[in-house]
């Protein structure tokens, strides 16, 4: 298997997608387990259960990643890169304000944020080429935008009280 490279890298529209960028995210911020442990963990699980429902395995795919840095600088550090956060302006599990504050935090970084939306997942998921293309922008290319970004969204469901009635 080494020396394979995915049908398309991710530096297409086609290879972007919500799963592609969940998977760099995760094997990139820390270590990953050996194939070997990954191997193990799963025959423990089959113990339990022959059949088994392998949900949170995605560190699985992790094992054969190879692009982590040799040293981390801290977060917050001078030295650190910039950072780029995502983030829908409505997003009940993870809401804007803890976004707006990690950004003051990270010196350089940047807030991408899609108004008018209240999903969780934002990049590669929404479709939204606003988003997408700063996001592609920074993972492919390393560029940081040189101001927080502002997308228009989908809009935000009318609640039924307030809805026209016929």
């Amino acid at each position: 298997m080494a020396g394979l490279r995915p049908a398309a890298a991710f530096d297409s529209p086609e290879s972007r997608n919500y799963e592609a960028a969940n998977r760099i995210v995760k094997c990139a911020d820390g270590p990953g387990p050996t194939p070997r442990q990954v191997v193990a963990d799963i025959r423990h699980i089959r113990r339990a259960d022959p059949q088994p429902v392998l949900t949170g395995m995605e560190a699985s795919a992790c094992a054969y990643w190879h692009h982590r840095p040799a040293r981390r600088t801290p977060l917050g550090s001078p030295a650190a890169p910039p950072v780029l956060l995502v983030a829908s302006a409505h997003d009940p599990v993870t809401p804007i304000e803890g976004a707006r504050r990690l950004r003051e935090l990270l010196p350089g970084s940047r807030l991408v944020t899609l108004d008018d939306d209240y999903s969780h997942g934002v990049f590669a998921s929404r479709g939204n080429a606003c988003v997408d293309g700063a996001v592609a922008g920074y993972l492919v290319d390393g560029e940081v935008p040189v101001a927080d970004v502002r997308c228009a969204g989908p809009g935000l469901p009318v609640p039924a009280a307030a809805a026209p009635s016929e």
